[in-house]
C-alpha cells in the first residue's frame, strides 16, 4: 500500500467518512418538521437537562447566537423551554418539553436502526469490542481536551 492509501485508511479519515455517511443516512428521515441542527440541539438538551445556551454552544461547537436562533425556533414549536437560573438570573437553562418526548423516541429509534445497519458486518462480540475501544478512545481524547489526563 502506498502512502496516500495509508493516509486515507487512517483513523481520522475513517471516522470522518463514517460520520459523513451517518449524517447522510439520518438526513433521509421523513416526517419530522425540524432541521438536523435543531435535532442536535434537542438531543443535546435532552441528554443535558438544564444546560445553559452558552454551554450548549460550546458542546455543539457553534456560535452562541446560532444556538439562540435554534432555541428560539424550537421554543416557538413548544419543544424547548428556557428557565431562569436560580443562582444567576442572567443565565437561561434549557429543558425539553413533554411534546418533545415522542420526537426523541423517534430519533433514538432512527439512531439504533442506523447503528444496526452500519454494524451489520460485525458479530455481537466484535460490536462489543468496537464499542469498548471507541469508548476508551473518546475518554482519552476528552481528557486530553479538558486537561484532565495524567
Amino acid at each position: 500500500m502506498n502512502e496516500k492509501q495509508e493516509v486515507h485508511r487512517s483513523f481520522v479519515f475513517q471516522v470522518s467518512d463514517i460520520v459523513r455517511l451517518v449524517r447522510q443516512n439520518f438526513s433521509q428521515e421523513d416526517g419530522v418538521d425540524i432541521t438536523r441542527s435543531q435535532a442536535r440541539v434537542l438531543i443535546s438538551v435532552w441528554r443535558n437537562p438544564g444546560i445553559s445556551q452558552q454551554a450548549l454552544a460550546g458542546r455543539l461547537e457553534i456560535a452562541t447566537m446560532s444556538v439562540c436562533r435554534l432555541v428560539d425556533a424550537l421554543e416557538g414549536k413548544g419543544m424547548l423551554e428556557r428557565r431562569t437560573d436560580d443562582a444567576d438570573r442572567r443565565v437561561r437553562r434549557l429543558f425539553v418539553t413533554e411534546k418533545t418526548e415522542p420526537f426523541i423516541e423517534k430519533v433514538l429509534a432512527r439512531i439504533e436502526a442506523i447503528s444496526d445497519d452500519f454494524l451489520a458486518p460485525l458479530s455481537t462480540g466484535e460490536r462489543q469490542t468496537l464499542e469498548n475501544l471507541l469508548g476508551r478512545i473518546l475518554s482519552h481524547a476528552s481528557s486530553k481536551r479538558t486537561g484532565t489526563d495524567q
